[in-house]
């Protein structure tokens, strides 16, 4: 029983309680209520986007969550993954500050492998070794070339040797591309590096007529400089500094005015092997301070003996430095150096691989973050990255209540003041309110971050938008936001706008299937279209820019249908260019390519007839030349000398599915590389077609025991006709083979004439070499050869969703349009078309095939050339040129189908059982656990239905 002190006690708690809840149950509602309006204002602020044909296909999700109240306040999309760019950061910086001590720093060390005599001299190497710091800096080496030359070291009687076996030696990130390869933000990667693996290079102007000066700093000899600029009357600019893919190599074109300014213009370009010029710029380092080498070292890769002593160390800034400049600044390099860090540290080892999944269990086991999301590299960098709004919120709550919580929000930049919103926000309730990550690249924008609002309380808020027309969209979205939270609870007085939720006849039986809980983080597109009503039947988010992959080439099909004609027929041209006598040529054979796809060694293209070398050599023959003393000589130049299209990525190189595009090609620009098993333990067998002497074949596979694991691997190296095999063939496999994309196609088909020239017995003097020129003036046409008609080989184009052929015919476009075939001019041809067709141009096209994740189109703008292509005399052609895509018994449904695991997708027609002929397109951009491919195929079969 209860005394009467504790009952009065008691009574007192009641009484308070009660009073309690009379109080703050209308704040509460008052404070929902205002939560209510604040997410009407936003939505109001997306709405408004819907209503701008610059800024309707964006893709905008967010959320605002109450760090206060531990709810989301306002949201918008907030489960669907978007591409981040380089909000992606925030993960590695979160594991990094999580896991990492606070005065945590990267050495570089120089180690002696040798003994220095009384004359100061190493007999011996010098082994500089990198720990991943991705801050070292040519002072800093400067630092240790001095270090040793104050120990008395002034000669060296051994090599250079540069250890970077911290890292492991993935030099780019995954599905990197190859267009930034240049520039610093997308830097190779190396446990030893310096300047961030840069030079600078400068153009000076000189006299009138003259070349420029060209100089590169540091390692000047490093880099192989090309230079074709002038120097012209004036003080303007028109240049272009660029690296060769894979090479280091400057090469510099355009010209320089006499009076720009001395100083000159300077340019940041990337190296190619971050180690080698790391051990270069510190051997130009020792020269200067007078300790030389032998006339016979070299700079070489490896590591210290065990009986190597250390000579020098410098150290990086400890890790809260790193981690601030790196997000502040936004720099790629720091944040995929450092994933490499936490694989070395927290891991397996020193990868991308292996630091992802120390990033990736921290944030879901620390930070309680939803596992609906993927990661490929530490930067963002990669498109191959999905994650959603509401993963960047459980993301910074949970860094909110950790014990690194201040330290977390100082990295970040701050509105109007730091870092990469110091120009934003400038003069609102935001500047100094809002503390976040900025990320951008094409179609991609994000922010994501802290705000304070004007009462104090604090929000996570993060926005991403994908399917960006231009970008000055994504960002004021991201402004209005951000200073609409920061102003909270005032609002500003808004008409309250709504994005509509329109129902379609089919809207009954395609929503279930696009709404699958499991497809929830999934961005999609879709439009289904009857041509005989002239109405739409379906819609999801119709103008949505979507990545679409194959789709592409039922653009680039129809504009070369139309423009070109059916019957276009591609052809190549044999040239001789000298005298004929007795049976011998005494000059050049030349062949010239006009792109034609269908070009094969032998005649055995099984997707279409078209020319043959084999029948090239023998029509030579037959033309009474059996010796030719000469060159020949390849021309490719109908296409410009571009071979990859924008977006295009450095690790697929080497696959077939991505090969050079040129004018000039055969068995659409790739090697078969045959194999089968030898004997156990012994090498495998490997053979090349065509049989091409100058592809260098590297074969180290092995041949394994029965039903042991098939680890096979054939890659090119990049930028070379240098094909490794490695790994494990069972012995109980059957022949096989892969056709890989090779450098050079044009040169390569010259010395595939070649071989079929001998076989034709037509006889090479020694010294004929395999030229790549254009045709000259006085060169007399022998033969022209044709391929089929375009509507043949549209047809085996998207029969075999064929990238090749969809390229070649977009760079024939392009010289139909501007006399030279390059990428852009095709893309213009198909804009144009488009908008011959009244269908808005609005979207982003980059390559003929689809390949190109900067391609961006609506499912609203496939259905409706879909739709005009019915009414175009080109129809039929362009209809019997896709394949049948539904089921056993279906209706006849045909289209392009693209099965990336985070971009799919379909689009093409399906006859109706009524006669009608639907006009459809899905696309799906996202990531998802569930297959995709199910859901395109539910897709699909429902079409069938009809």
């Amino acid at each position: 029983m209860f005394n009467k002190g504790k009952r009065e006690r008691i009574s007192i708690f009641i009484m308070f309680s009660l009073m309690f809840m009379l109080v703050s149950a209308p704040v509460s509602a008052a404070k929902q209520k205002s939560d209510d309006r604040l997410a009407e204002v936003l939505q109001s602020y997306v709405a408004c986007l819907k209503e701008n044909p610059l800024s309707e296909g964006m893709t905008a999700g967010y959320e605002v969550y109450s760090l206060e109240d531990h709810k989301s306040v306002a949201s918008f999309n907030k489960e669907k993954t978007f591409v981040p760019a380089s909000v992606f950061k925030l993960l590695v910086t979160a594991a990094a500050v999580g896991l990492l001590p606070e005065d945590f720093s990267i050495p570089t060390k120089v180690f002696l492998d040798g003994k220095v005599n009384h004359s100061g001299v190493l007999n011996g190497n010098i082994v500089l070794k990198g720990f991943g710091d991705p801050t070292l800096s040519v002072e800093k080496l400067d630092s240790l070339a001095q270090s040793l030359a104050d120990q008395g070291i002034h000669k060296i009687n051994g090599n250079l040797i540069v250890d970077e076996s911290y890292l492991d030696d993935q030099r780019l990130g995954k599905n990197w591309m190859w267009d930034d390869e240049q520039y610093d933000y997308n830097t190779q990667m190396s446990a030893l590096s310096v300047k961030e693996n840069t030079v600078d290079v400068t153009v000076q102007p000189t006299e009138i007529g003259m070349e420029p000066n060209v100089s590169i700093d540091p390692a000047p000899g490093y880099l192989h400089i090309v230079n074709h600029a002038k120097t012209v009357e004036g003080s303007g600019r028109d240049l272009s500094i660029t690296r060769t893919r894979a090479k280091n190599e400057i090469v510099i074109s355009g010209s320089i005015g006499k009076d720009y300014s001395q100083s000159g213009y300077k340019v940041t370009r990337t190296i190619v092997d971050p180690a080698t010029f790391t051990g270069t710029v510190f051997q130009d380092l020792l020269l200067k301070e007078g300790v030389t080498f032998q006339p016979s070292s070299k700079i070489m890769k490896g590591k210290a003996s065990k009986h190597a002593k250390q000579a020098a160390v410098v150290q990086s800034p400890e890790l809260d430095e790193m981690l601030t400049y790196m997000d502040k600044e936004s720099d790629n390099f720091y944040a995929e150096m450092l994933t490499k860090q936490l694989g070395a540290l927290k891991g397996e080892q020193g990868s991308t691989t292996a630091g992802i999944k120390v990033i990736d269990h921290y944030v879901e086991k620390k930070l309680h973050v939803d596992e609906d999301f993927i990661q490929e590299d530490g930067s963002g960098l990669t498109r191959l990255d999905h994650i959603s709004p509401h993963a960047y919120t459980q993301l910074l709550s949970g860094m909110y209540n950790s014990p690194q919580a201040d330290r977390f929000i100082s990295f970040l930049p701050i509105a109007g003041v730091d870092g990469t919103l110091k120009n934003r926000m400038k003069g609102t309730p935001a500047e100094g309110n809002v503390k976040a990550k900025t990320g951008s690249m094409s179609g991609v924008n994000s922010l994501v971050g802290y705000v304070k609002a004007s009462d104090g309380e604090m929000y996570v808020v993060s926005i991403l938008s994908n399917g960006i027309y231009k970008s000055a969209y994504a960002r004021g979205l991201q402004d209005e936001i951000a200073e609409t939270v920061a102003g909270y609870p005032g609002l500003p007085e808004l008409e309250k706008k709504t994005i509509p939720e329109n129902t379609y006849p089919l809207s009954g039986r395609f929503d279930p299937i696009l709404d699958e809980d499991a497809y929830k983080g999934i961005i999609k597109g879709a439009v289904i279209y009857s041509t005989k009503q002239n109405k739409v039947l379906y819609e999801r988010n119709p103008k949505a820019l979507l990545t679409p992959g194959a789709s592409v080439k039922l653009l680039t099909g129809a504009t070369a249908l139309e423009k070109l004609g059916e019957n276009y027929q591609f052809k190549t041209e044999l040239y001789t260019n000298g005298t004929h006598q007795n049976g011998t040529l005494k000059g050049d054979l030349i062949v010239k390519g006009y792109g034609d796809p269908t070009i094969t060694t032998d005649g055995s293209n099984p997707e279409g007839k078209g020319p043959a070398l084999k029948q090239m050599a023998e029509d030579i023959k037959k033309a009474g030349i059996n010796r030719i003393q000469g060159n020949i000589i390849v021309d490719s130049s109908f296409f410009s000398d571009d071979v990859y299209a924008p977006g295009w990525t450095w690790d697929h190189e080497s696959e077939a599915y991505q090969p050079q595009i040129t004018a000039l090609s055969v068995d659409r620009g790739a090697i078969r590389v045959g194999y089968e098993p030898g004997a156990v333990g012994k090498g495998i067998h490997v053979s090349i077609s065509p049989a091409v002497p100058q592809i260098k074949i590297i074969n180290k596979a092995t041949t394994g025991k029965l039903h042991s694991k098939n680890t096979l691997t054939i890659e090119r190296d990049r930028g070379e006709n240098t094909i490794r095999i490695s790994g494990n063939l069972p012995a109980e496999f059957k022949k096989g083979h892969k056709d890989v994309a090779i450098e050079q196609p044009a040169l390569n088909a010259g010395y595939a004439l070649s071989v079929q020239l001998a076989k034709a017995g037509v006889h090479l003097s020694p010294g004929t070499e395999v030229v790549k020129a254009e045709v000259p003036a006085s060169a007399k046409l022998l033969h022209t050869y044709q391929s089929s008609p375009l509507s043949e080989i549209v047809d085996s184009m998207n029969h075999a969703n064929d990238n090749f052929t969809a390229e070649m015919i977009v760079r024939t476009l392009g010289a139909a349009n501007e006399g030279k075939g390059t990428f852009d001019g095709g893309i213009q041809m198909v804009h144009q078309y488009m908008e011959d067709m009244k269908i808005p141009s609005n979207f982003d096209m980059a390559d003929g095939s689809g390949l190109s994740r900067y391609t961006q189109i609506s499912a609203e703008a496939i259905v409706r050339l879909l739709a005009a292509e019915t009414r175009r005399p080109t129809f039929d052609a362009l209809y019997q040129s896709l394949p049948n895509v539904g089921g056993e018994g279906s209706q006849p449904n045909v289209g392009i189908m693209e099965n990336r695991f985070d971009i799919q997708g379909l689009s093409g027609y399906v006859k109706t059982k009524d006669g009608d002929l639907l006009a459809y397109s899905l696309l799906l951009n996202g990531y998802s656990k569930a297959s995709l491919s199910k859901l395109v195929e539910k897709f699909a079969e429902e079409l069938a239905k009809e």
